[in-house]
Order: structure tokens, then C-alpha cells, then sequence
């Protein structure tokens, strides 16, 4: 076979690749979505981001290890760092991979994105970074793969095998001049689970937590720390975050102020799809009040998110009395809404 792609859908949630990548793989086999409306309700976020001047971040929440270390129930990881990677002869790097897709793995290959020319990091300063391969063609002399492009759309793109070259060999000097550090590359292999009805007790416990602002995950394996927020909490240290922005607190590191709304706008929308999918697999009986209150809030949380966009572009100081409102209608709905759809649950 000189030209293979493996099966991938456009990923319902975009926020960080750890959830397109994987999801994009496990999103094109249906008996996947009972497990994903089971899951992606917790929301976490860093709290000590103006102390210590590391980004803020917010992001859904499944525990330790993240999305790209075996946290999927549906796919067979393994993970290769660069020292073993070492051993691979340069120009033996195309053939390696196009095997291991011809074998039926997804290729998540860390490597420096500023090499790319499709990536917004192109010709700047090194970009270590993830990218997906899911296909490839022999005889063009190119991979399929996934990406935020340079307009910063997630979007597949084919990667010449120079240019693939080219990021890896810049990653290798990276590397061994320690300028980064070694972030692993994965392999994914789709497996079909054990049957996976929807879990109403995996959806309750993570929604009690989001309420309660707290998670319990991981307690044996890892000891919790003060630097990260959980649910309604969120909503806190995000209007601390855009205070920030607003008075240009010198304390704040790199900034994607972007993302954050983009985030939780997908999480409102998860939400709201969530319930469609409950009441449309009989789980929970039609409840109009909960319904349009989640549309409600997704529906604003996107139109806050475009009005930051436009912001970027043509500045409006105006846009921070909106993030303010809207975080502070968000927070005060949310948990009626939530209350609601526990009470449904549990019956």
C-alpha cells in the first residue's frame, strides 16, 4: 500500500490538541459517544498564574496522566522518547512512520513546528510541538496530517517528508543543546472497548465535584496541589485573569486570552449536547427549563468569545465590562441548571 489514511473526524472539542487529536480517532466509531457524554464535564485552571508568571490556563479535566498518556479507554498508546528515536537514522524517520500507520497507528510526533510552513510558528523562533499524522502517500512524498494552521484553524494539511525532516532534525538539536525538553511521541491504536452504556455515576460524581468547586481524582496516585482551581471555582480566577489583562499587570506570562473563552464556550456547548443526547437516549425525560438555559449560556459564551476576537483586531476597552457581566451571570445560572439535571439523574 503506497497511500493509506486512517479513518478521523473533525473533534467535537478543539480547545487543546490532546482532546482533537485523540478525539478526532475515537469520534469516528459510534460506540465511543456514550463514553464521551459519560466524561468532559469537570473544567480546571491554574490559580497561581499572576504569582509565579506561568500562562493561565483552563481546560477540561480527566485526571492524571492527560488525554495523550493512556487515558483513553479506546486506544492502545505507546510512547518513544527521542533517545530512542536517536538510534533512527534521519531519513529512515519517514518510512518508520508510514509503517506504523500502515499497521494501523496514529502518529502523534513531537517535533518543532516552526519548520512547518502551515503552522503559525513558520520561520520564528522554535515551536516545539505536537503534530498528527494519519495518513500518508508513498509515491507524493508526503504525510496527512492535523494541525492549527497559521489563521489558527484546526484543519488537516499534507506535510512533504522534507519538511517533516526538517522539524525533526531542528527538534534533535533542540534536544541535545537543551533548549526544550522532551515531550514524548505517541502511537494510537483504536481498540474496541467493552460495551460502554452511558455511566450516570461517572456523570454524577464528576458533576457534584464541579459544583463543590473540587475533584477527587488521582487522590491514590498523586498528591493535590494548590495551583489548580476546579468547576464553578473556574469562573473566579478567569475574572481575575482578564482583570489582569484590562489593567496591564506586569506579573501576567504569556497570554492566549483567546483560548479561554474559546474553552469555555465548548464546554457550555458540551453541555447543552450532553442534555439533547440524555433526553434523546430516554436517560432523562424532556425538561424544557434546562434545555434552553444551556443553550442560553452557550449561545452567549460563543458571541463573548467572537466579541474578544474583534477585539484582537480593532481594540475595544468596552469588551471587559462584557467578559465581566457574562462570567458573573455564568456563575450565578450555572449551578441551578446543574442542581436540575442532578435531580434528573438521580431519579
Amino acid at each position: 500500500m503506497n497511500a493509506v489514511q486512517l479513518p478521523v473526524l473533525n473533534p467535537p472539542l478543539k480547545g487543546f490538541l490532546r482532546w482533537a487529536y485523540t478525539l478526532s480517532i475515537t469520534s469516528a466509531h459510534e460506540e465511543t459517544i456514550p463514553w464521551y457524554y459519560s466524561n468532559f464535564i469537570q473544567l480546571s485552571c491554574k490559580k497561581t498564574f499572576l504569582e509565579d508568571g506561568r500562562q493561565f490556563y483552563i481546560d477540561f479535566f480527566r485526571g492524571k496522566p492527560n488525554e495523550l498518556n493512556f487515558n483513553n479507554p479506546f486506544l492502545l498508546t505507546c510512547s518513544v522518547n527521542y533517545t530512542i528515536l536517536e538510534h533512527l537514522a534521519l531519513d529512515a524517520w519517514p518510512h518508520f512512520f508510514a509503517d506504523q500507520i500502515r499497521s494501523g497507528y496514529y502518529c502523534v510526533v513531537f517535533l518543532d513546528e516552526a519548520k512547518l510552513p502551515p503552522a503559525a510558528a513558520y520561520q520564528q523562533e522554535p515551536f516545539p510541538h505536537h503534530l498528527f499524522l494519519y495518513g500518508f502517500d508513498w509515491d507524493k512524498r508526503f504525510f496527512d496530517a492535523s494541525m492549527f494552521d497559521h489563521t489558527g484553524v484546526y484543519r488537516n494539511v499534507q506535510i512533504p517528508f522534507t519538511e517533516f525532516l526538517d522539524a525533526v532534525h531542528s527538534m534533535r538539536y533542540l534536544l541535545r543543546e537543551g533548549l526544550t525538553a522532551d515531550h514524548h511521541t505517541y502511537f494510537y491504536k483504536y481498540e474496541p472497548h467493552s460495551p460502554y452504556p452511558f455511566d450516570r455515576i461517572v456523570a454524577l460524581d464528576q458533576l457534584h465535584d464541579y459544583l463543590n468547586g473540587d475533584t477527587h481524582l488521582n487522590r491514590i496516585n498523586y498528591i493535590p496541589d494548590d495551583e489548580q482551581a476546579f468547576g464553578i471555582d473556574v469562573y473566579d480566577y478567569l475574572q481575575m485573569y482578564y482583570d489582569a489583562v484590562e489593567s496591564n499587570d506586569p506579573r501576567l506570562g504569556d497570554r492566549n486570552d483567546v483560548r479561554h473563552l474559546h474553552v469555555l464556550w465548548e464546554h457550555k456547548k458540551m453541555m447543552s449536547e450532553r442534555i439533547t443526547y440524555l433526553i434523546d437516549e430516554g436517560i432523562i425525560p424532556y425538561d424544557e427549563e434546562l434545555v434552553n438555559g444551556y443553550q442560553d449560556i452557550a449561545t452567549r459564551a460563543m458571541k463573548l468569545r467572537d466579541q474578544y476576537i474583534r477585539h484582537e483586531i480593532r481594540e475595544d476597552k468596552a469588551v471587559f465590562a462584557k467578559v465581566r457581566l457574562r462570567l458573573e451571570q455564568f456563575r450565578k445560572e450555572e449551578p441551578v441548571l446543574l442542581q436540575r439535571l442532578i435531580s434528573l439523574l438521580e431519579k
